[in-house]
């Protein structure tokens, strides 16, 4: 039924903000949605589902790629060439949000486009890396995922040494493990290793 509507909510709450889509649209797109809206559980009956995440700025970023494949990155869209860095912090965790999100909701395609975009914002960000970011990745992701792997490659080959000295605090211990830990892998190359977003890309069935 191309017409038919369901019902996406940001987090689990009674007041939390929903927003409406083509069920056909969800379901393509999402074999989690597919599951939920077509069993006989709480969300095929309702044709409700509550994404576990409550930030509705990240449920609106993923209503907005399902209907055009794009991410609706408004910082991205200025002429200026840097980012204001409390802007490109916050972009920069709303998009790590949204990766994390699209990976329990198995939409692999957005995890790759919300990692080329997340690239592009560190690049145009005065700041560089967000520190926040960090924690959420570390909090959030298994050890071997694409993203934590991208994040740890970036701080091993891309951040200054002073600025782990400077904000220790920034840094979760698991991740300064991890780092040491690709460090020492690549310890004995010839030329330090560039960090490529193609090459921490999740795989894309059928491709």
């Amino acid at each position: 039924n191309p017409v038919q509507l369901v019902t996406i909510y940001a987090g689990s709450k009674a007041e939390a903000k929903s927003v409406v889509v083509h069920k056909d649209f969800a379901c393509h797109y999402s074999p989690v949605f597919k599951a939920a809206f077509n069993s006989d559980f709480i969300e095929g009956q309702t044709q409700e589902y509550r994404v576990d995440e409550e930030d509705e700025e990240i449920t609106r970023l993923l209503v907005h790629w399902l209907y055009t494949q794009q991410l609706d990155v408004p910082q991205l869209q200025e002429d200026s060439k840097d980012l204001k860095a409390e802007a490109g912090g916050k972009e920069q965790l709303c998009l790590v949000k949204l990766w994390v999100l699209a990976d329990k909701l198995l939409i692999p395609q957005l995890q790759n486009m919300a990692l080329d975009v997340l690239d592009k914002v560190q690049l145009k960000s005065k700041r560089g890396m967000a520190s926040n970011c960090l924690a959420y990745v570390c909090a959030n992701t298994r050890k071997d995922s694409e993203l934590r792997r991208w994040f740890v490659h970036r701080c091993a080959f891309h951040l200054d040494s002073k600025a782990f000295l400077k904000h220790p605090d920034r840094y979760p211990q698991q991740i300064l493990l991890e780092v040491i830990t690709t460090l020492s892998e690549w310890s004995k190359a010839k030329n330090r290793p560039k960090t490529k977003t193609k090459d921490f890309k999740v795989k894309v069935p059928d491709q």
